[in-house]
């Protein structure tokens, strides 16, 4: 992998408000963070010319997130796949800017997951026709089912323990102590995870991620 060392670095990087934000779009969230990650950076909004953020609410976030800032991109990149989407932004970022497609990369993320309380279920309002709702949701086969199912795969492949999951939420937790910010703060043991209800078998309540409404923000260049 070639280095990009001394070349492109990340300048910017903020939050919005996060926990419970019911008074906040989710729009109203990415701007937040934008504006503090650009106050953080010292550039102006008219330096970014490239734009990247995914969303499970708006089609094609990009462009409504650049009309709502008014930045005219030079590039844009609206790469969906979940979680990941944002390491993936970055790794399209760097290469962007390397190859001259752009000079100021903005990665952004804003949800309203928790006050909306806009998890996904069943179908999600997919149409019938998608593979994914014809063999998959009728069995209830949710976000945190598949989850369960990977966990399970891990287990069986790997011989992963429950208690070797439950470290996982221990040390993220552990992490979340040191953040004044951060929404549960105490911290929890390897027994206080396995006791708590299960959700999807292997998965029990304190497995599971957080549901918040917030966002963030990264600026690259």
């Amino acid at each position: 992998m070639p280095s990009y060392s001394g070349r492109i670095a990340i300048v910017g990087v903020a939050d919005s408000d996060y926990g419970r934000v019911p008074t906040m779009t989710e729009m109203q969230l990415h701007a937040q963070a934008t504006w503090r990650a650009l106050e953080e950076s010292g550039l102006r909004k008219e330096e970014i010319d490239g734009v990247f953020c995914s969303s499970q609410s708006m089609g094609m976030p990009t462009v409504m997130l650049c009309e709502y800032l008014r930045i005219i991109p030079r590039y844009s990149d609206t790469t969906s796949i979940g979680g990941s989407s944002f390491e993936a932004h970055l790794n399209h970022a760097v290469a962007a800017i390397r190859t001259g497609k752009c000079e100021v990369a903005l990665i952004t993320y804003g949800s309203t997951q928790l006050s909306s309380r806009g998890r996904m279920a069943g179908t999600g309002g997919r149409p019938a026709t998608i593979p994914e709702t014809t063999y998959e949701a009728p069995y209830g086969n949710i976000l945190v089912g598949a989850y369960a199912m990977a966990a399970r795969r891990h287990m069986y492949q790997y011989g992963t323990t429950p208690e070797q999951l439950a470290e996982i939420a221990v040390v993220t937790r552990r992490h979340a102590g040191l953040n004044p910010l951060a929404m549960y703060r105490e911290p929890i043991s390897i027994q206080d995870v396995l006791n708590s209800r299960m959700i999807a078998d292997p998965l029990h309540l304190l497995d599971c991620c957080v549901v918040s409404d917030g966002g963030g923000a990264v600026l690259v260049t």
